[in-house]
């Protein structure tokens, strides 16, 4: 399709039309319509070791959509979200800037939050592939936001339930948590489960996510007669430093935390392997996938991945490129909408709700064996709890 001619009927409608129709370029019936998909990735910050397989999977999906329609000429805009609130912003506005039909991300929550102001203002909507702070629920707030992950709210009783299973009693547990959004909407929703008045003498431990420096609180930890156990609502690097700590100072319990520090990425930043023996995290567990990305990703992709959320990001930019195609006589917001009902990805199947949000197939319960292995044998359900997974 000609865009001149996407042109001439758009320039009809709303401001917001007309910069739609700037993201879908071509000049004439032999050349190709360009779609531009955003993509906002933590090259720096607390999942940097993450970023490059997000960048892989976004690069595989773009290769589809190049297959499945050779009349467009789909283009991967990347911008570093940084993992953080004040790079977000202005990586979100130089998308806006290129022209770009909708967004893939952010990663992180605080990062996701920031880019939504500056996108919905321009009119163009954001899929987060791994963005699962309860408040993001909230669809007055944050317009033309959508995430094909779940919400914490859920994973919150699951990270209790987790916990149980694995034999932790009550009065045994700590809780660590960043101040930022992630780490404090997950802490939030496992201390909710899990029962506020059912800590250690440790209780919560809150920390910037700046924080490098956690020795004072791991020897808090080593002195306590009650902590066994500790919840990490973290990302990568601070949950390296945190375990780094409480070797140090010699306390030995279990260590369990949220998808944040989930995957093989942990692999990377360790010093000592050796350290992670027995670590157990959640991690959303993906539905029964369609399309062959799911085997491309076991026998191709780089490591260092989340493999739940690398399905997540391939299925974000899918969903992008097959809006604009399929869509383009409406809005980019009403293109996302329409294609996220009941879209068969790798992730599983997406519906999403009418606040952007989706319910999710739980939780897969994953652990460290200190070498190189990360397996989950587990997994989670709001229906049934904690089951043991089939091969």
């Amino acid at each position: 399709m000609k865009t001149t001619k996407i042109i001439a009927t758009m320039m009809t409608l709303s401001m917001l039309a007309a910069a739609f129709a700037g993201c879908l370029g071509g000049d004439d019936d032999d050349e190709k319509t360009t779609v531009k998909i955003g993509f906002l990735n933590p090259i720096t910050g607390d999942l940097e070791p993450n970023a490059p397989v997000f960048k892989w999977s976004a690069d595989q999906a773009i290769g589809d959509l190049t297959a499945m329609y050779p009349d467009y000429n789909f283009e991967l805009i990347e911008a570093d979200s940084g993992c953080s609130e004040t790079m977000a912003g202005p990586a979100a506005q130089t998308l806006v800037d290129s022209g770009v039909y909708a967004v893939v991300g952010a990663a992180c929550s605080g990062a996701s939050m920031a880019a939504n102001a500056v996108l919905s203002a321009a009119g163009i909507p954001m899929i987060s592939y791994a963005s699962t702070n309860p408040g993001l629920s909230d669809a007055s707030a944050y317009p033309m936001f959508y995430r094909n992950v779940p919400s914490d709210a859920i994973q919150g009783p699951a990270g209790a339930d987790m916990m149980t299973d694995a034999g932790v009693a009550e009065g045994a547990l700590a809780v660590f948590a960043m101040t930022n959004d992630y780490g404090a909407g997950l802490a939030d929703a496992v201390i909710d489960a899990w029962g506020s008045d059912k800590l250690c003498d440790v209780g919560r431990y809150d920390y910037a996510q700046t924080t490098t420096d956690f020795a004072a609180i791991a020897e808090q930890m080593a002195a306590s007669t009650t902590c066994t156990a500790v919840y990490l609502s973290s990302y990568i690097t601070d949950a390296v430093a945190i375990i780094e700590a409480l070797h140090e100072a010699e306390w030995d319990g279990h260590i369990f935390g949220g998808d944040g520090p989930a995957g093989e990425g942990m692999y990377t930043e360790m010093q000592d392997d050796s350290l992670l023996n027995g670590m157990t995290v959640t991690q959303p567990r993906a539905g029964s996938s369609a399309g062959d990305f799911s085997q491309r990703y076991d026998d191709n992709a780089p490591s260092g991945g989340i493999k739940a959320y690398d399905l997540t990001t391939y299925d974000g930019v899918m969903m992008v490129g097959m809006a604009a195609v399929n869509h383009n006589g409406v809005s980019a917001d009403e293109g996302i909408k329409a294609t996220g009902n009941g879209y068969a990805g790798a992730s599983g199947v997406i519906n999403f709700l009418d606040n952007g949000d989706i319910g999710g197939n739980g939780y897969d319960i994953c652990s460290y064996d200190g070498v190189d292995q990360y397996t989950c044998s587990k997994y989670w359900t709001a229906e049934n709890g904690v089951a043991t997974a089939t091969a």
